[in-house]
C-alpha cells in the first residue's frame, strides 16, 4: 500500500495541469488583492485634518490661535495639520485648490470664522469629506461655547476663577464610554476576501481527487485497468489514492498560506498554526469532493472538471468573493436564510478563517471544522456508493 501511495502521489505531481487552480491560482489571485486592496485599510484610518489658518496680525493675538497650534501639534493624538497662510488670498487659493479641507481667520472682533469650500458651507457637507469638515466645525463651535461659557462666569461669578482647578473640571471632557475591542484582532476590511479566496482555492483542489479517482477507474486509465488486474483490492487502492491525494493538495494550500502570510502580509491574528490545522480540514473536504465526482458514472474526466469548476464558482458567490456587492450577498443570505447558508462547504471554510480572527474562543471555530467534517463524511459515503456499484463487463 505505500509503494501505491508513493507511485500515485509521484504520478500527480507529474500531472502540471494539477498546480494551475490548486497553486498558481491562489498565488496569483493573492498578489492581485495586495494591489487591489493596498489603500482598503488604510482609508479606514484617521489623518489629521489638513487645515489653513490666515496668520495675521488679529490671528496672532488672538486666544483662538493658540487652540488651532495646539490641536495641530505632532503627536498620536494630533487633529488638525495647521498650515499658515500671510494673508487670506493664499489661504482662499488653497482652500478653492483643495490643499485644504478650511481656512481659520479672526475677523475684526476677535471671533474665529471658519471658511469651507463653496458650496460646502457649514450644514452642506455632503462629500467624502464631511468628517474632516466637521471636526472643523467642532473645534469652533467648542471654542465659542467655551468662551461664552467664560465670559458668564466672569460677568456672574468673578470669584470662580480663583480655584483653577475647578475651571480646568469644568471645560475639561469627561470621557463617558471606554473603548474595549470586541473582536480577537482589530477588523480589516480585506481579510474577508483572502479568507473567501481560501476557500474557492480549498475547493478546487478537489480537482486533483477527481483525476487521481478517475485513474483507478478501469473504463476511464489504463492505469485504472493495470490496477484492477493487480492484487490490491479497489478499498485499498482508493485509499492510498485518497491519502496521496489529500497530502497534495493540502501541501498546494500551505504554499499558498505561507505565500499570503509572509509575502502579501495578511493578518492571520497571530492563529497562523490553527489556520494550517484549518487548511488540512479543507484538504479533506475538497478529497471528499473530488471523489464524489471522480467516481460519477458515464463521464469523463474533463466533464467531471468542468461540473467541479462549476460548482465551485457558484459556492464561491456566496463568499462574497467577487466583490462588494457579492459580500452585501453573502451577508444577506447568512442573515435572512442562516441555514441554507450553513449548507455552503465554500461558507464553511471562510467562516472557518473568520472565526479564528475575530472570535477570542475556539467554539466557533471547532463548530465550523466540525461542520467541515460532516460535508466531508457525506461526500465520501457518496463517492463509496458509486464506486461499489460500478461493474466492468470487460477491461
Amino acid at each position: 500500500m505505500g509503494t501505491l501511495f508513493a507511485s500515485t502521489l509521484r504520478a500527480l505531481v507529474r500531472e502540471k495541469s494539477l498546480f494551475i487552480w490548486s497553486l498558481a491560482f491562489p498565488i496569483l489571485m493573492a498578489t492581485i488583492f495586495m494591489f487591489m486592496f493596498a489603500n482598503l485599510d488604510g482609508a479606514m484610518e484617521f489623518d489629521p485634518v489638513p487645515t489653513g489658518v490666515v496668520a495675521d496680525e488679529a490671528w496672532d493675538t488672538s486666544p483662538f490661535s493658540a487652540v488651532a497650534e495646539a490641536l495641530g501639534e505632532r503627536g498620536d493624538d494630533q487633529l488638525l495639520d495647521v498650515c499658515r497662510f500671510a494673508d487670506g488670498e493664499a489661504a482662499a487659493s488653497a482652500l478653492v485648490d483643495g490643499e485644504v479641507m478650511g481656512v481659520f481667520s479672526v475677523d475684526e472682533d476677535g471671533e474665529p470664522v471658519l471658511s469651507l469650500a463653496p458650496g460646502l458651507q457649514i450644514g452642506q457637507t455632503t462629500d467624502m469629506d464631511a468628517i474632516d469638515r466637521s471636526i472643523l466645525e467642532s473645534v469652533v463651535g467648542t471654542y465659542v461655547r467655551d468662551a461664552d461659557l467664560m465670559t458668564s462666569i466672569a460677568r456672574e461669578n468673578p470669584g470662580a476663577f480663583a480655584d483653577p482647578g475647578r475651571l480646568e473640571a469644568l471645560f475639561s471632557s469627561v470621557d463617558a464610554t471606554e473603548e474595549v475591542s470586541l473582536t480577537h484582532a482589530a477588523p480589516k476590511e480585506s481579510v474577508r476576501f483572502y479568507y473567501a479566496l481560501f476557500a474557492m482555492a480549498a475547493l478546487f483542489g478537489a480537482q486533483i481527487a477527481v483525476v487521481a479517482v478517475c485513474w483507478t477507474q478501469p473504463n476511464l486509465s489504463p492505469l485504472g485497468a493495470r490496477r484492477a488486474l493487480g492484487a490490491i483490492g479497489r478499498t485499498r487502492t482508493l485509499l492510498a489514492t485518497l491519502l496521496a491525494c489529500w497530502l497534495l493538495s493540502f501541501c498546494c494550500l500551505l504554499i499558498a498560506f505561507l505565500y499570503t502570510r509572509l509575502v502579501v502580509g495578511v493578518d492571520f491574528a497571530g492563529r497562523e498554526g490553527l489556520c494550517v490545522a484549518g487548511l488540512g480540514a479543507a484538504s479533506l473536504l475538497a478529497c471528499a469532493l473530488g471523489t464524489a465526482l471522480g467516481s460519477l458514472p458515464k463521464l469523463d474526466v474533463g466533464s467531471k472538471t468542468g461540473i467541479l469548476t462549476g460548482v465551485v464558482c457558484l459556492l464561491s458567490l456566496f463568499t462574497g468573493l467577487y466583490g462588494e456587492p457579492c459580500m452585501e450577498l453573502a451577508d444577506m443570505v447568512s442573515r435572512e436564510f442562516p441555514v441554507l447558508a450553513s449548507l455552503n462547504p465554500a461558507k464553511a471554510i471562510c467562516d472557518m478563517f473568520y472565526s479564528l480572527y475575530y472570535y477570542d474562543g475556539l467554539e466557533v471555530f471547532a463548530g465550523n471544522v466540525a461542520l467541515i467534517g460532516l460535508f466531508s463524511a457525506a461526500l465520501f459515503a457518496v463517492g463509496a456508493l458509486f464506486v461499489r456499484r460500478q461493474r466492468y463487463a470487460s477491461l
